[in-house]
């Protein structure tokens, strides 16, 4: 899918769970929006505070920590931190800078490195979904597969919504707020009206529709990854960006998994790469396990629900799943 319609999607996604919260709010507990192109999408904020004035300069340094984490990992733009690793001859022996490290220790201490890789640059590059696809040879799959540079495409924008979210939090002006980046929300704290925060998840074939709803009173992150997001088809056949570390090859079995949990950014947005990766039952096992919930559309359009440990501080609402 090209880049400009790839922000489309992602722009549709944030207006929705925009328009979500903006159901649950009364005109006397009315939030300050702000929306900005960053991340590469348009990142939504709405937060809450006695003194509207006082809330803007931790609005704008949110959206300058965003901006922050964008100049170190973002691999597309060759003068940021990691694009001048991957300038190097040998990338994967140059020094990280420091958020790279920590989405390297993230994801070791999830134990998903089977599943979620930051050396994918070359692998994404090969089926060059930017500019309309190209199905590569298993030669030079392979041959991508073992470049060293890196991509951190699928933590970054969770890594850079926690930093926003501490820019909020730590202010002193904003009690609490909601974060959306399109495929990654966050939320912290409680809405001075008492209701909760209301986050739609999108149907992957219509992105128009609600087909789950996370409510959650206080501390929420909802993290989505899609066969929908960046794709071509070739032959009826649905080729994404969402490739598993093994084979370089689009994983199969999914059309899109969410991951719910009282959990970073960083995590949340790498476990829903990592579990799409993984595959359903593989997913299932890990959520049940590490108290999460899921929402996972199968390749069929069937939808699965793990709602996550008793007494969890969400609520997911789904009419007719299985």
């Amino acid at each position: 899918m090209p880049r400009q319609l790839w922000t489309i999607v992602t722009t549709c996604a944030v207006l929705l769970a925009a328009l979500l919260l903006t159901a649950s709010c009364t005109r006397a507990d009315e939030p300050l929006r702000e929306s900005r192109e960053a991340l590469g999408t348009v990142v939504a904020i709405a937060a809450y505070g006695p003194d509207e004035t006082a809330m803007r300069a931790p609005v704008d340094a949110a959206y300058a920590a965003m901006e922050a984490v964008e100049a170190e990992l973002d691999a597309h733009d060759p003068d940021s931190a990691i694009g001048h690793v991957n300038a190097a001859a040998e990338p994967a022996l140059e020094a990280l800078p420091p958020r790279a490290e920590a989405v390297l220790d993230a994801i070791c201490f999830l134990e998903v490195r089977e599943w979620f890789s930051p050396q994918l640059w070359a692998a994404t590059a090969a089926w060059d979904f930017e500019e309309g696809g190209s199905v590569p040879t298993p030669a030079g799959l392979n041959s991508a597969l073992a470049d060293g540079r890196w991509d951190f495409g699928g933590a970054a924008k969770g890594l850079a919504l926690d930093e926003a979210a501490l820019a909020l939090g730590d202010s002193g002006t904003i009690d609490a707020a909601l974060i959306s980046s399109g495929s990654t929300t966050l939320a912290f704290g409680e809405k001075p009206d008492g209701e909760p925060w209301r986050i739609g998840i999108e149907d992957p074939r219509d992105p128009a529709a609600v087909i789950t709803t996370v409510e959650a009173g206080g501390d929420i992150t909802v993290s989505t990854s899609g066969d929908y997001q960046r794709y071509f088809e070739r032959d009826g056949v649905r080729y994404h960006h969402i490739l598993d570390p093994a084979t370089g090859l689009p994983a199969r079995g999914l059309r899109s998994l969410t991951v719910v949990g009282d959990i970073s950014g960083l995590d949340s947005d790498i476990l829903s790469t990592a579990l799409f990766v993984a595959g359903p039952d593989a997913a299932i096992a890990y959520a049940e396990e590490h108290g999460l919930g899921l929402v996972l559309v199968d390749d069929e359009g069937r939808t699965r629900i793990v709602p996550g440990p008793q007494g969890a501080p969400w609520n997911i609402v789904i009419e007719g799943a299985e």
